[in-house]
């Protein structure tokens, strides 16, 4: 994240795929990024946008049909995609 020069709101570990979505829900999540199609669920069980990065276990194929909304190539393209993210209201 310091690479990328993003700052970190809160860290929550311990957690996996819907479990993640209560953790979500309590930070006011309204994306999620991740590499892993369990990273899609927890992002569906928040009501939030889920958002792919193909670097990991999953291409950008199945991460598409996994039902992920965006899907990025890498977490270098993350920073650009952010800011035509909508501020929350």
């Amino acid at each position: 994240m310091a690479y990328l020069g993003l700052e970190v709101d809160a860290v929550v570990g311990g957690l996996f795929g819907t479990g993640k979505g209560v953790a979500l829900r309590e930070h006011g999540a309204g994306a999620y990024v991740g590499d892993h199609t369990g990273d899609v669920d927890a992002a569906r069980a928040a009501a939030a946008l889920a958002v792919g990065v193909a670097t990991g276990p999953f291409d950008a194929a199945a991460l598409t049909a996994y039902g992920a909304d965006v899907v990025l190539p890498d977490l270098v393209a993350f920073p650009e995609w952010l800011e035509s993210f909508p501020a929350p209201v």
